[in-house]
Formats: structure tokens, C-alpha cells, sequence
């Protein structure tokens, strides 16, 4: 077999005959699929068979295209000439065509159609609102990933340059109400009379393709509220609830997944090192298998480290640099790999599964986070990046599934399904993990990369994470960017714009060569927010305090612990002092929107919280994790009205008695100042005792007279004074492109 051809750091992929893995081969251009040796990750390399008639515009067009990145286009990462033929070069879209995902269905579910139709509209607004380079078959230049068990995301991973004149042409033939109109009609007749159909409707994938193929082909810039309308009215049309997975038949194929070995090879290679748990496909992540270390009981992800024919042999140099990171301990903020094995010619690799809350995730639950929130994950993620920054991995992406929310619990745990619908800040305490290692999902382009909406950067010894990727990271927190190809959260209000327009300004100085420091952006951020004083307080301070030292008894001892709250305290005021003043907490978790009466109690989200590691979860029995009470009786403070009233009176009588006697000291009249004197002698008086006078104020005691001894008297002993008890009270002591391509005609891509 030759060596894997390479075109300055992109490495040419080949199969397993030998053959250069094409993409695309028609007229026009040839592409190929590639890996990039420095960002590692597989990438497009598209090279133009006929030189351009206007080198300015074609040059003109890759700038805007690479500046003004969006999630649902593919990355335009490198552009330029090779000696008389243009080329540029595109990130990978993990998935096939949507033709010949189309082409290969013989029906097709409802409401998988209606979701394919409206993220292929959106991917095409997307590319019309930077110019017309659709290309004239879009349906071949869109590819259909699968992003969950019931999701698809349709992304558009090739593009068409073409002068003015051609532009204004396709526009003028366009006619896109008259195929908007057709597609509508035939949705809705297919449902049944235009309502929401069921889930199980079937529909020919054959003329549903060819009513797409006309809406998309007529797409332009000039149209895009035509196509927003079309996209509202096909959502109508869809079941309102959906539940299960993508039937089998009609779930996407992953690009990569044919160039390398089976999951059976795989689990065979760590068979005497791992045991697989399950090696069921999970479409939405097709690389990894769960298991467990036979020696340590460790949970762990496995999957293969591809071949030299497929990637560059600096994917396991990362992965071995990772596990010799993770047993010196000293980068507890970065993902952990436990293995990497060779076996049979098969080389696997193994993390450790973060038992955490994956930002994805949390993302597509809640939609869309504050700003005061976002500025909390973002600045816990800025002290893991200089973690990464002290390494020498080189890692230059990070997707928000490689960053976890650590929250103590785990994902399958009821409490985590609480934290998903509650804010931040309101979080008993997190912090956060990332994945820096590169991994199969992340290097075919799987999942959402801030790192889209800036120019992508060479290795040129900067790192790239700098404002920018913050600003970027803070779009997609605030729900400005589309996940799952639908945007969400509006940004209302002046302070959520006044947050905009400081991610906007960030991110267009990132996008001119501007690098600004993280801890600067970071400052600006909080100056924003406590400027517009966002954490607005929905009950009033007092009921606020009340709420979270007031606890419902949890146990049948009637003492709730408040142990649980301290971590929140202590995170409140070291966040408060730099962000917001003052901070006050906001709405208790499963409270309504509507005001209660003041009658009504309501307990805050950490005391439920706190309560549900005791009582019993929704549908489940949670165990009691929580320690015995004699640990935490020293920070017990009881509720008044639950104290008895024989406990009252006896602190009231012990410190009467005791106050009583501390006065009596003070005035002399205490029972041990009194001095006992000696009865006198029958027949003699006594003489009066002599008082002297000294200070005003000051009271002395009696002195008796000398009384003569007789010899017929007894001998006493001698008279003390006591002297009265020691009273005072002491204080107790105390961190050529062309040529590389094209000279393999025969070549195609591989299929599984």
C-alpha cells in the first residue's frame, strides 16, 4: 500500500485498497476527503477544475464565507491557488448526501420528513444571508447527520462561487412561492387535512425529494421571509409529541464510520482489558462503546484510534501525552485516559466516563441561559483553560459536548433532571471538566463548536482560546446561535442587549485580527451586568432568608440540617463581589410564575434539593446518602417555635440564678463574702465591730475585736476569711493539489 499523499498539512485519506476517499467528482470540481494534521480533524478538500474568470471574487467570496461562519454551514477553513487551480478547504460534515439519503428510502415517516424540510430551509437561509453560493444542486452539497435519538441536522458542506452576473440570472428564474406551495399542499394532504399528524404517517420519499429539491434549488437571499413562512407552516403539520428513535431503515450513515474497524474487532482487541457493556449503535455518537476496566471497575468510553492511512499518528501521540498527564494527577480539570491498547493491528484507546452534565445537553433543556449565569460558566471554564494552556496537547477545539458541568450528582440521577430547569446561580455548587484529547466525534465534526462564527486559526503558537472563542462560547449560552437547527432565546430587553452588543463588538475585533485576554472580556462582562443590576429579586429579602434557613423537617426528628447550604453561601459571596449587588435570591425552584399569597410557604431550590436525597424520587426510591445527624450537631441551629417549654423555663431559671448571683457578688451581700465570727464568752459583750470608711462605693467587712483566751476555754482552731471564687471569664485558648487528487480517477468513496 503507497503512503497517504499530504497537500501542506492536510493528508489525504485513503481506503483500504489504497484509494483516495472522494466526495465529490463532477464538471465542476473534484473533492476529497482529508485530514487536517495540525487542528486534528477530517476536512474537505475541494479543488476547482477550471481556474476562475475573476480571481477577486472568487478570493472576495472565501473571505466573507470564513469571517461569517454559522453553525448549519460548514467551516470554510483554508482557501487559495495551487499552481493555476483554486482550491478550498471545508470541515468535515459527518453524514451522506441528502440525495442519496433520500434516494435510498422507500417511504419515509411524517414527521422525519417535515424535519428534514424545515433544517434544510434553514441551512439555506443561512448561506443566502452571505451571498448566493448555493450550489445548483443543493440537495448533493447538503449532508443529514443525526444528532439524537428523535433529531437530524441537515448542513451545508459545499459551495458555489460564481460571478455577479450568474447570481443575478438564477435569481430572476426563481420561483420559489410556486414550489413552496406545492411541497405545503403535499405535507398537508399526506397528513390528512393540515392538522398535526400522528407520529407513525408514511409518506414516498421519492416525490417528498423532488418537491424539496424545487423549494431549495430556488432559494435566494431576496426571498428568506418566504422561506421562514413556509418553515412555520410545515411545523404545523408535525406531531406535537414524539417518542422512541429514528426507525433503523431511515437513520443517516455516519461518513467516517466505513473507513475504519467494526465494533466487533474493536471489543475483541480490549477483550482482556475492558468488558463491553452494550454494543448497540447510538447514531447520535456511532464511534464510542461503554464499558468497564476488569481490574479497577472503572466506567470507561472505548473507540479506535484510525488507522495512518486515515488520520495522522499525532491522534495517539495525544492520546498517550493524556495518560501520562492523567496519572501525575495534575490537571484534575481535563478528562482522564486510561488506556490506549494495540491489538491485532488495532489501536483503541479508553476514557473515563465523566459523571457529569454535558453543556450540550443542558443547552437543548433550557434553551437559553441568563446573562448573570453564562458569565458564572464561562468564568468557571476560564481556570480550566489555563490548565489546558499549561499542557503541551496542542488541542485547538472544544465542542460543548466536551465541556461538563460537574454538579456532584449523576446524569441519570433525579436531583441532575432538577438542576436542568433551575438557574446557575441557584446551584448548590459545579464545576466544570473538558475533554482535551481528541476523539472520534469531535474530529468528524460531530456536535456544536463555538469556534464556527471565528476564522480558524493556524498553529502558529497563539492559543485560540482568547475573547473571542469567549464571545463565541457566550452566543451559543445566550441561545443567539441555532442548536439543533433552531434558534432560540430572543434577546428582549435592554440588558440582554446591552450583553449582545459587547459579544457582537467582541467578536468582530476577533474576526479582524483583534486578541483581546480572556480575563479582560471576562471584566467587561461583569461590569455589563452589574451596571444593568440583571439578578432582579422576586420576593423580598427577608422571605428570601427565610426560605433557605426555614427548612421543612426532612426526617422524623424534626432537625433539618443546614450543612447542605453552606457551599451556596460561599459561592454566592465569592461570585457577588465580582459581578452583581446586591444578590438576592430568585424564584424557588418549582414555584409559578403567578404571585402567591402571603399565607403561602415556599421552600428554595437547595432545601428541596437537599430534602431529595432523603424522601423518594418521582417514580423511584432515592437512598439515603446523607451522614448520620451527630455530624452535623454542631451547626444545628433549631426553629423557635419547635423548642419545648420546660427547656425555655429552665434556661430562663438557670440564668436568673446565675445573673442573681453575679449582682450579689458586685453589692457584697453573696453568701460566701459573709464572714462566720465566734460566739463570745457568757457574760461578756461583745463589742461593736468597727467599720472603716475608704472609698465611697466601696463596702468593707466587719473586723472583730481580740477577745482574751482563758485557760477554761476549749482551743478553737484558727479563723479564715474565705476568699470568694475567681469569677472572671477567660477566652477559651485557642490553592501539486491537483495532481494528488485527481491522478486516481477510479477512486470512491468507501461504503460499510
Amino acid at each position: 500500500m503507497s503512503e497517504p499523499n499530504q497537500f501542506r498539512h492536510y493528508q489525504i485519506v485513503q481506503d483500504a485498497e489504497g484509494n483516495n476517499v472522494e466526495l465529490v467528482r463532477d464538471a465542476e470540481q473534484v473533492a476529497v476527503l482529508a485530514f487536517d494534521t495540525q487542528r486534528l480533524e477530517f476536512v474537505h478538500c475541494h479543488v476547482l477544475l477550471q481556474p476562475q474568470a475573476e480571481r477577486a471574487s472568487f478570493d472576495d467570496a472565501c473571505a466573507r464565507l470564513r469571517k461569517n461562519g454559522h453553525p448549519l454551514l460548514g467551516r470554510l477553513m483554508d482557501c487559495g491557488e495551487d499552481e493555476g487551480s483554486p482550491f478550498y478547504i471545508t470541515s468535515n460534515v459527518d453524514g451522506e448526501t441528502l440525495r442519496a439519503y433520500l434516494a435510498r428510502q422507500q417511504e419515509i415517516p411524517m414527521w422525519l420528513a417535515v424535519m428534514i424540510a424545515c433544517r434544510a430551509l434553514e441551512s439555506a437561509m443561512a448561506l443566502c444571508e452571505r451571498g448566493d453560493y448555493m450550489s445548483e444542486l443543493p440537495m448533493e452539497a447538503m449532508r443529514i447527520v443525526q444528532t439524537g435519538p428523535t433529531a437530524v441536522q441537515v448542513t451545508i458542506a459545499d459551495f458555489r462561487f460564481a460571478d455577479g452576473r450568474a447570481a443575478r440570472s438564477r435569481v430572476l428564474k426563481a420561483n420559489f412561492e410556486r414550489q413552496a406551495k406545492f411541497l405545503r399542499t403535499f405535507l398537508q394532504e399526506q397528513a390528512g387535512g393540515g392538522g398535526p399528524t400522528a407520529a407513525e404517517t408514511m409518506l414516498p420519499a421519492a416525490d417528498f425529494s423532488e418537491l424539496l429539491g424545487g423549494c431549495l434549488t430556488a432559494m435566494a437571499g431576496s426571498i428568506a421571509t418566504q422561506a421562514k413562512e413556509l418553515r412555520n407552516a410545515l411545523f404545523k403539520v408535525a406531531p406535537e409529541h414524539l417518542s422512541g428513535e429514528i426507525p433503523t431503515a431511515q437513520k443517516p450513515r455516519p461518513l467516517v464510520a466505513p473507513l475504519l474497524a467494526t465494533y466487533q474487532d474493536v471489543a475483541r482487541g480490549v477483550v482482556n482489558l475492558v468488558r463491553i457493556q452494550s454494543q448497540r449503535l447510538d447514531m447520535a455518537n456511532p464511534y464510542s462503546m461503554k464499558g468497564t476496566l476488569t481490574r479497577a471497575g472503572r466506567q470507561v468510553w472505548v473507540e479506535q484510534v484510525p488507522p495512518l492511512r486515515v488520520c495522522s499518528a499525532r491522534v495517539e501521540e495525544a492520546d498517550r501525552q493524556m495518560m501520562k498527564l492523567a496519572k501525575k494527577r495534575d490537571f484534575p480539570g481535563l478528562v482522564s485516559v486510561v488506556l490506549v491498547n494495540e491489538s491485532d493491528g488495532i489501536t483503541c484507546v479508553a476514557e473515563e466516563v465523566v459523571d457529569g452534565l454535558s453543556l450540550a445537553d443542558f443547552l437543548r433543556e433550557r434553551k437559553s441561559l441568563d446573562p448573570q449565569e453564562s458569565y458564572l460558566v464561562m468564568a468557571g471554564l476560564d481556570s480550566v483553560l489555563l490548565q489546558l494552556e499549561k499542557t503541551t496537547l496542542g488541542t485547538r477545539k472544544l465542542r460543548l459536548e466536551d465541556i461538563y458541568l460537574m454538579t456532584g450528582f449523576a446524569r441519570e440521577d433525579a436531583r441532575t433532571a432538577k438542576l436542568m430547569v433551575t438557574r446557575v446561580n441557584e446551584w448548590p455548587s459545579f464545576s466544570i471538566t473538558v475533554r482535551a484529547h481528541p476523539s472520534l466525534a469531535s474530529m468528524s465534526g460531530r456536535g456544536a463548536d463555538p469556534g464556527v462564527l471565528l476564522p480558524a486559526q493556524t498553529a502558529d503558537g497563539r492559543s485560540p482560546w482568547n475573547a473571542g472563542w469567549m464571545a463565541a462560547l457566550g452566543r451559543f449560552l445566550l441561545g443567539m446561535e441555532p442548536l439543533n437547527g433552531k434558534v432560540e432565546g430572543a434577546m428582549v430587553g435592554r440588558e440582554r442587549e446591552a450583553v449582545a452588543r459587547m459579544l457582537d463588538d467582541e467578536l468582530t475585533k476577533a474576526r479582524d485580527g483583534i486578541v483581546s485576554s480572556r480575563a479582560d472580556f471576562l471584566g467587561r462582562y461583569a461590569r455589563v451586568i452589574q451596571h444593568y443590576d440583571l439578578v432582579k429579586p422576586m420576593e423580598t429579602a427577608a422571605s428570601a432568608e427565610a426560605s433557605i434557613t426555614e427548612l421543612p423537617p426532612a426526617r422524623g426528628n424534626g432537625r433539618p440540617k443546614t450543612g447542605a447550604l453552606k457551599p451556596v453561601a460561599a459561592k454566592f459571596k465569592a461570585e457577588a463581589a465580582l459581578v452583581m449587588s446586591p444578590l438576592v435570591m430568585a424564584a424557588p425552584f418549582g414555584a409559578s410564575s403567578k404571585p402567591s399569597g402571603p399565607a403561602e410557604k415556599t421552600a428554595g431550590f437547595a432545601e428541596l434539593l437537599f430534602q431529595s436525597g432523603r424522601s423518594q424520587a418521582v417514580g423511584t426510591a432515592a437512598p439515603d446518602t446523607q451522614p448520620d445527624d451527630d455530624a452535623d450537631d454542631a451547626d444545628w441551629n433549631p426553629d423557635p417555635e419547635s423548642v419545648p417549654m420546660w427547656l425555655k423555663a429552665a434556661v430562663f431559671i438557670g440564668g436568673s440564678m446565675f445573673l442573681g448571683g453575679v449582682l450579689a457578688h458586685i453589692s457584697g451581700d453573696a453568701f460566701w463574702q459573709k464572714v462566720a465570727l465566734k460566739p463570745a464568752a457568757p457574760g461578756v459583750a461583745p463589742a461593736a465591730p468597727t467599720v472603716e470608711k475608704k472609698n465611697p462605693g466601696t463596702v468593707s467587712r466587719p473586723v472583730p475585736k481580740a477577745i482574751p483566751v482563758r485557760d477554761d476555754e476549749i482551743d478553737a482552731p484558727a479563723f479564715k476569711i474565705p476568699e470568694p471564687p475567681n469569677l472572671s471569664l477567660k477566652p477559651p485558648a485557642g490553592a501539486n493539489l491537483r495532481e494528488l487528487i485527481t491522478d486516481q480517477p477510479g477512486g470512491s468513496t468507501t461504503k460499510k
